[in-house]
């Protein structure tokens, strides 16, 4: 017969159920973190950066190497120096338990805290193999460090106070008559001031800010000119501009009308720490009908933190980047072409002269080309409009030896950005983790918008993402919302990561808030974070919305108020325990200056209020209510800091246990001096060592790690 058909034996009905199940069950796990969240991915990062600092600094091949010494308790103090180095590596509040064989199988766990992988929902597992090292002698040389002592440490920061990005003549006052009737913002007809903030505690550097302007014809036969301004800022006029001050951008796609920027310095004079408030009247002619499409003030200031001695802390700059790309040649106002490119340093415009354009798939979390701060197209946005976007981005390495304590980027847009990605290189699966986009994206919930307009973080908590040892890369697109050809400038100014490294093996939690923004001008979260015996320090970092209006820190459930005021950088809980008399984590006679933390579990809760009207910050509109929108970002975290820290160590081969104690040693003080200005181990400090023959060691070690939100 012609017919083709097939026979089923009992045999291959199974062989096929089998490989079925295999191949669901492996597309099922191969898919699962995609879709776990932001939790899954912060356990999966630090199991491996974990298993990567402990394979790195020599604990797992020592641990190992202890493991098959023959000894009576070789297994129990293999368990224990295991032990004690995740007790530094995993911050309280996560559960692990690692297990290697060398032959005889070690397990390490941190026992009597609640949760276990038999009850857990999510539960990471990471494994590693370990070679074995050569025949020989392994010596090791450690010492007790000494209680930490704090200091405070002085920064720079550079962030965004205020931002609208928006056009003026999509809010009701504008709407009808526009700019040259309603000469406001804010206000409208009459001068009716927005308020922004300045950290309390700083030491302002400086302050600058950009100004949108775009016009049309209302007669013929005149050319479109930017409308001239008075800024007033805490009822000083701080700033007058004429039209002709500012810089012609371009003509706008399928438009006549005209786009303007200008940038200026508000004199810091006119500013002070908390809040401030400004107005901007437009001084206008009555041939143009004129927008306001953005306006941005940065500020620059000096702040001081207290951390413990002995901690590096690098301020990494992105290079800037703005203007603005269009998806095909057109005229721009001066000569056609695919865009315009916007020299921060100087306020040049120069033509883009070719198409630079990618989607959202070959785009997002894989290299590509248009990171060079060049403007580009963005197609094919999940659930979006196109974008005109620039993005820039930055490598930096961490030495094996330092401790990464805390890592945070600063992201500060102009111009009309309305959303941005911000991703950190993963050098371990040579991937770009996402951790944070503008709308809701692989399973995480960032905002209760649909489309996460104006969802612009200032400040996001990257410290989990980063690796000893290794060469890290972090990048940010930032862009404007296309939804017919409204291509706009966009620009990121002042970006930077801040990095905080330490030597030495400071035990420092951080318990990051969920980066959301909400639909209205209201966001509260809670986060709980755990004080153990040794703490001594309890700080809680601020990272909200560029549109703040007020932050209220509260322990939740209670009506114990810590904070209510303007949005500023830091806060330290436990002081402000002490000082208002809460005493809740610290003891009884506690000062704001000379307390002691009081161990438990406890939960914060930050209430951020955003503006009281949308059209202060341009962040609210159709549909959404004439409210502003509030945000939370993951740069608010709590920071438990332990520096009562365990043996301080190092290891190293040796032909014989002599030169391996010796070698050890060596390596040892030249690991304290680089904390320490040069300065060798001191006599004071008793040194103690010991040698392992390596000879029974296998040449592959196996190690598991699994960790788990308790």
């Amino acid at each position: 017969m012609d017919e083709k058909g097939y026979i089923f034996t009992a045999d291959a009905a199974l062989a096929l159920v089998v490989v079925i199940v295999f191949t669901v069950t492996v597309v099922s796990y191969t898919m699962l973190p995609m879709y776990m969240g932001q939790d899954h991915q912060h356990l999966e990062a630090m199991a491996d950066s974990a298993l990567q600092t402990m394979e790195q600094d020599g604990t797992l091949r020592y641990a190992s190497i202890m493991a098959v010494n023959n000894s009576t308790t070789a297994n129990s103090d293999s368990a224990h120096f295991l032990n004690e180095s995740l007790q530094t590596l995993i911050p309280s509040g996560i559960g692990y338990r690692i297990t290697m064989n060398p032959g005889t199988v070690v397990s390490a766990d941190n026992k009597g805290v609640p949760g276990t992988p038999t009850y857990s929902t999510d539960v990471v597992t990471r494994v590693r193999v370990i070679s074995g090292p050569e025949e020989g002698w392994w010596g090791r040389a450690w010492y007790k460090s000494e209680p930490v002592e704090f200091t405070n440490q002085q920064i720079n920061l550079t962030t965004t106070a205020w931002m609208f990005h928006n056009w003026l003549t999509n809010f009701p006052t504008w709407s009808g008559t526009g700019l040259r009737t309603n000469l406001y913002w804010g206000g409208g007809s009459s001068a009716s001031s927005i308020t922004f903030p300045i950290p309390s505690g700083a030491t302002l550097l400086n302050a600058s800010f950009i100004q949108g302007s775009a016009s049309t014809r209302r007669y013929s036969g005149t050319t479109q000119q930017a409308f001239g301004t008075n800024t007033v800022v805490n009822s000083n006029p701080a700033i007058i501009t004429n039209p002709d001050q500012f810089t012609f951008l371009n003509r706008r796609v399928d438009s006549s009308e005209r786009m303007f920027n200008y940038q200026g310095i508000i004199p810091i004079s006119s500013l002070n720490p908390g809040n401030n408030n400004f107005y901007v009247r437009f001084l206008t002619d009555n041939n143009f009908n004129y927008n306001m499409p953005w306006f941005s003030i940065l500020t620059t200031y000096t702040t001081n933190i207290t951390v413990p001695i002995n901690v590096t802390t690098d301020r990494l700059l992105f290079p800037n980047a703005a203007g603005l790309a269009v998806n095909r040649e057109v005229d721009l106002g001066n000569g056609t072409g695919y865009g315009r490119i916007y020299d921060l340093a100087t306020g040049q415009v120069s033509n883009l002269n070719d198409p630079r354009i990618i989607s959202w798939a070959d785009m997002k979390g894989r290299d590509h080309i248009y990171s060079d701060g060049i403007p580009f197209v963005i197609t094919n946005i999940p659930g979006n409009d196109p974008g005109s976007a620039v993005c820039v981005e930055q490598s930096f390495s961490v030495p094996s030896t330092s401790n990464i304590l805390d890592a945070y980027v600063v992201v500060n847009t102009w111009g009309a950005t309305d959303k941005t990605l911000v991703e950190v290189w993963s050098s371990d699966s040579s991937t770009w983790r996402t951790v944070f986009n503008s709308f809701d994206l692989d399973g995480n919930d960032y905002t209760d918008r649909g489309d996460g307009y104006g969802n612009l973080p200032g400040i996001i908590y990257i410290g989990n993402e980063l690796r000893q040892g290794a060469s890290n890369k972090v990048r940010i697109t930032a862009w404007d919302d296309v939804p017919s050809s409204d291509y706009d400038l966009v620009g990121l100014q002042d970006c930077f990561t801040v990095l905080s490294t330490s030597d030495f093996k400071v035990k420092w939690d951080t318990y990051p808030f969920n980066s959301h923004q909400a639909s209205g001008n209201t966001e509260t979260q809670d986060q709980t974070f755990t004080i153990t015996s040794d703490s001594q320090k309890a700080m809680l970092f601020l990272g909200t919305g560029l549109n703040t209006r007020n932050v209220r820190v509260t322990y939740a459930g209670t009506s114990q108020e810590l904070y209510n005021g303007p949005s500023t950088f830091s806060l330290d809980l436990a002081s402000i325990d002490a000082q208002k008399k809460f005493n809740r984590i610290t003891t009884s006679n506690s000062t704001a200056t000379n307390y002691t933390l009081v161990p438990g579990t406890y939960n914060l809760r930050v209430s951020v209020t955003g503006p009281r009207y949308a059209w202060e910050s341009g962040d609210d509109n159709y549909g959404y209510g004439d409210y502003g929108v509030a945000s939370i970002f993951s740069g608010t975290r709590i920071v438990v800091i332990n520096p009562q820290i365990q043996n301080e160590w190092s290891a190293t081969m040796g032909p014989n246990p002599e030169i391996a104690i010796q070698n050890a040693i060596l390596q040892l003080n030249d690991t304290y001096k680089r904390s320490h200005n040069n300065n060798p181990i001191p006599s004071t400090i008793p040194i103690y060592t010991s040698a392992l023959y390596t000879g029974n060691t296998p040449n592959s070690v196996p190690v598991r790690l699994e960790l788990w939100k308790q």
